[in-house]
């Protein structure tokens, strides 16, 4: 086999280059060859006896993804040999970020591009005149290979009117991408946005529509999902406003999707495509808005039939905990269910959060359920309600968490990760100590108001060592302490935590030197840091910030200074051990 020439129009950033001895893309050849003994690379030839080897060689150089690097290799094999070539390209064109490299198959002088920089990816292309049926073959053939396109950036990739161009005069009636089967689609422009219609086709199984311009803009691309995708398997959609827009087209629409596995939609559903939903055998991940319609909670507190026989994760989103929700956890009758996550938009009830976390640990899943999340407010009116600089009344009692709502979830071994995120969390050394004890297989807590609004937890430093004692695989901790008081005398019998971060939010510290000491004598993981809140980090109180501030710089400290005490005693220890004992 000697070199050719590619036929084929590569996408920009993969040069079709000679693979040749301290050449680009050769170290990388070279290093792929390691674990294909089979294959022997020449200065001129390579030897590829079978259409497999050739995949394999070629996908283990693709594995970066639009790695530069990565892509350069893949272009050299594409310019070795036949037997590489149509392999190579097909890799080479599977996955794009742009529809500007199908733009420059047509001929030269249907486009212009203006770079900036020297960098394609700041550059703008236009069409310099309508293309004409006979000048779409090439654009068309590497087209068909594309089935990932992933579109998201604050820059544009092309603009409307080369996107309408390329929509009005694109022969035939299939999509632009007629072989596509992934979606991530995030385009900044609006008038832009609304073109991923264009890219819908019966071949597509994952799609993905995200920070629309405007929530309204999303509306035609699902109302047309079941006759454009018939076959989706997973669909996630997210909105711009904190609560989408509520469409019982859109809803229709995904109630005749058969085929989905995993669901994330923010924007809120009828109980047409709830119901659908749940009743799917194939779903493993649901994540799904209930609006408060009055008609749509009792339709679904009055059925009765099983519900998600096949998920893993349940997440439930609203404006309030509805007693819809404990009927939904009731009729669920997956063994396989792992996280369970509620996000509303005012604080539950307390007595209705603990029949809903108590219908939770005695379902089937009971046994190994990882991981529960509770947030209230919704995690996207958090910026809002920062920019008003809004709390909530917080003399309501009966919204407070304590360890009375959290006793049912003490039955369920198996929980790995709690989140709670709430104002009315009551936060003390009591809750910290039954959570420690109740779960001792915890790799990650967090316990945290939504944002700083200087408000001073009744968690000390000392109320830290039941999680220290009783969870050995605890890596990640986020609960705000009042270190405001230097800690009590070290535990010298306390083992060792891998705890790899702490986040302390805007918490109060008075002695950083005795923090650390303490700190160090349990936090010993080599790469142990704290998180603290940055100044602007919060509400914008003048002295809340003026306080985070200090803080944060004290903070800082004892990270380094743990970091110091550790490796010193582990310098120390390794010292005692290899000292010869006297004789």
């Amino acid at each position: 086999m000697g070199w050719i020439k590619s036929q084929s129009v590569l996408p920009r950033g993969t040069p079709s280059v000679r693979l040749c001895e301290g050449g680009p893309g050769f170290s990388h050849f070279m290093r792929l060859q390691a674990p294909l003994h089979s294959c022997a690379i020449y200065v001129r030839t390579v030897d590829i006896p079978r259409t497999k080897q050739r995949r394999r060689m070629v996908a283990k150089a693709h594995e970066g993804g639009y790695d530069a690097d990565c892509r350069a290799t893949v272009a050299a094999l594409n310019a070795t040999c036949r037997a590489i070539h149509r392999v190579a390209v097909k890799v080479l064109w599977s996955r794009l970020f742009s529809l500007r490299p199908l733009v420059k198959c047509m001929p030269a002088d249907l486009w212009t591009e203006n770079v900036e920089d020297g960098s394609d990816l700041r550059s703008t292309i236009s069409l310099t005149r309508p293309p004409d049926a006979s000048e779409w073959g090439r654009f068309q053939s590497n087209a068909a290979l594309v089935t990932s396109f992933k579109r998201f950036g604050l820059a544009p990739d092309i603009d409307e009117d080369t996107y309408r161009t390329l929509c009005l005069y694109h022969p035939g009636s299939h999509p632009l991408l007629p072989n596509l089967r992934e979606l991530i689609w995030e385009e900044p422009d609006a008038d832009v946005f609304e073109y991923g219609f264009q890219l819908l086709g019966p071949k597509l199984t994952t799609l993905h529509l995200g920070q629309p311009p405007s929530d309204s803009l999303l509306l035609p691309i699902l109302r047309s999902l079941h006759v454009k995708c018939p076959r989706l398997a997973h669909l996630s959609v997210q909105c711009r406003s904190s609560i989408g827009p509520v469409d019982p087209v859109v809803s229709r629409s995904i109630s005749q999707l058969d085929h989905l596995e995993t669901v994330d939609m923010a924007l809120p559903l009828f109980e047409d495509a709830l119901i659908h939903i749940a009743t799917l055998p194939g779903l493993s991940v649901a994540k799904v808005f209930i609006p408060r319609i009055p008609s749509i909670h009792d339709h679904l507190l009055s059925l009765d039939l099983p519900l998600f026989p096949s998920l893993s994760v349940l997440q439930l989103s609203a404006i309030g905990l509805e007693e819809s929700f404990a009927h939904l956890m009731r009729l669920t009758a997956s063994t396989q269910l792992t996280e369970v996550h509620l996000c509303t938009a005012h604080d539950p009830p307390a007595p209705m959060l603990r029949e809903f976390l108590d219908i939770l640990s005695n379902g089937p899943s009971r046994d190994i359920l990882s991981a529960v999340s509770i947030f209230s407010p919704l995690p996207s009116s958090i910026p809002l309600m920062l920019s008003l600089s809004a709390l909530p009344p917080l003399d309501r009692p009966e919204c407070f968490l304590d360890a009375s709502v959290l006793e049912p979830l003490f039955s369920c071994p198996e929980l790995t990760e709690l989140e709670l995120n709430s104002f009315f969390i009551k936060l003390d050394d009591e809750l910290i100590r039954l959570l420690a004890t109740a779960f001792p297989r915890l790799q990650s807590l967090r316990l945290m108001p939504p944002y700083n609004a200087g408000r001073i937890s009744e968690v000390t430093l000392e109320g830290l060592l039941p999680l220290f004692r009783h969870c050995p695989d605890l890596t990640h901790l986020a609960v705000p302490v009042n270190a405001s008081a230097p800690p009590r005398a070290l535990d010298d019998t306390m083992h060792p935590s891998e705890l790899l971060t702490l986040e302390v939010a805007d918490s109060p510290i008075g002695f950083p030197d005795e923090v650390a000491a303490f700190l160090s004598a349990h936090c010993t993981h080599p790469s142990f840091s704290i998180l603290s809140a940055q100044v602007h980090e919060g509400d914008r109180d003048p002295e809340h910030m003026r306080l985070r501030e200090l803080h944060s710089a004290m903070w800082d400290q004892v990270t380094r200074m743990v970091r110091l005490f550790v490796r010193v005693r582990s310098q120390e220890r390794h010292g005692r051990a290899g000292k010869a004992p006297d004789r």
